[in-house]
């Protein structure tokens, strides 16, 4: 079958089905969403913690953040709570020097781009967590609009309101390659040929592949990340912050009756998405510092997955065409930022294709060319 598309999109995670979106929001027609999976969402997106922050350490991030956790507020409310947003807040707490340091930078600027970002005392943090150990703690901010979603829910209210818009989508379908045809692309999927105006890159931990298929080199790469639940935890409020311990880097939330946690080490590159069992060795060692009521507590074996990070050196995306196939937009390496950054992510692309560049935000961190440049600005809270 052969067909065209304006926009062709690859991948229906919550960035490409955000980009879809955001296109058929803006008026622009015959966008088309092909993914090798069965249905929408079955890649990282659903494997996702589920939180949604702004406290990052870069002004791009922060926006990105900003403008997605606003829609997805309205889209929750829009949707009679289809998207399952909580503003639980997120509380970051540090013990050491650094720590300190690099919260009171990011504090300064986050309340420079009107972020409600306060910074706590002891007692503060012990007002939002009493269960957290105290012992040592130098610094911690708390932002109040940050919080959680339902990762499933996003993934349908998106790909809902983009079926309402015109797009169209196509599972099972892979890309198989890619090749230039004028100003435009044909691209090969396992049942369709598609002439495409537009073909956007967002196949998230797939990018580099689907990239390399026109021939250019896209520094992003999958990385492993665990999660596990608690069994049933008493005497627990029903509701805490998203806390993170930046000493550790051990992060916890609540998850129905138990308690969810994760932790990112640094691991090699890999496509592998089966749980690693010594995750729940390098958790037991760590989760005593902050979190000392999680000694001992059960991880309920059915409640343990892991997903893919798609990464690139700074963990900044990357929104950009490459200068030898300008028709070829890239929109991937968001790390385990997909969700929160999905709508800001699928606006800066819309307007590179309706207004041939970013107005709403600056995306000059996030070119492709600065890998080659040098001078890289790193993203420095990735959880």
């Amino acid at each position: 079958m052969r067909r065209h598309a304006n926009v062709l999109v690859v991948g229906a995670g919550a960035i490409g089905l955000a980009t879809a979106l955001q296109l058929s929001r803006a008026g622009i027609a015959d966008v088309l969403v092909v993914d090798t999976n069965q249905a929408a969402g079955m890649g990282s997106t659903g494997r996702a913690n589920g939180g949604v922050r702004a406290q990052f350490s870069t002004r791009v991030n922060v926006a990105f953040s900003q403008f997605t956790i606003q829609h997805l507020r309205e889209l929750d409310e829009s949707t009679g709570g289809q998207v399952g947003f909580r503003a639980i807040g997120y509380l970051f707490v540090t013990g050491s020097a650094a720590g300190v340091a690099g919260l009171r930078a990011a504090c300064d600027m986050h309340a420079a781009m009107g972020l409600p970002v306060q910074w706590l005392t002891s007692d503060g943090v012990a007002a939002l967590a009493p269960f957290m150990r105290l012992d040592g703690l130098r610094a911690a901010t708390f932002c109040a609009t940050d919080g959680i979603i339902d990762p499933h829910g996003v993934v349908s209210a998106y790909s809902d309101a983009g079926r309402r818009g015109g797009v169209t989508y196509l599972f099972q379908n892979p890309v198989r390659s890619i090749e230039r045809s004028g100003r435009r692309a044909v691209v090969h999927c396992t049942g369709v040929d598609v002439d495409a105006n537009w073909v956007v890159n967002a196949a998230g931990p797939a990018a580099r592949d689907v990239a390399a298929m026109a021939g250019v080199t896209l520094p992003v790469t999958p990385y492993r990340r665990n999660l596990a639940c608690t069994e049933p935890v008493a005497g627990m409020p029903a509701s805490i912050p998203m806390c993170v311990d930046m000493d550790t880097g051990v992060l916890i939330r609540r998850e129905a009756d138990g308690i969810l946690i994760g932790y990112s080490p640094q691991s090699p590159a890999t496509t592998d998405t089966e749980f690693e069992p010594a995750f729940l060795d390098a958790i037991a060692s760590r989760v005593g510092t902050r979190f000392p009521f999680l000694e001992g507590v059960p991880i309920s074996p059915r409640k343990c997955w892991a997903g893919l990070y798609p990464e690139t050196p700074d963990h900044h995306a990357i929104i950009d065409a490459p200068s030898e196939a300008p028709w070829f937009i890239q929109c991937a390496g968001f790390g385990g930022h997909g969700i929160m950054h999905s709508l800001a992510a699928g606006q800066a692309v819309t307007e590179l294709i309706r207004d041939g560049q970013c107005t709403t935000f600056d995306i000059g961190p996030l070119r492709l060319e600065r890998f080659q440049q040098g001078g890289l600005t790193m993203e420095t809270v990735v959880l």
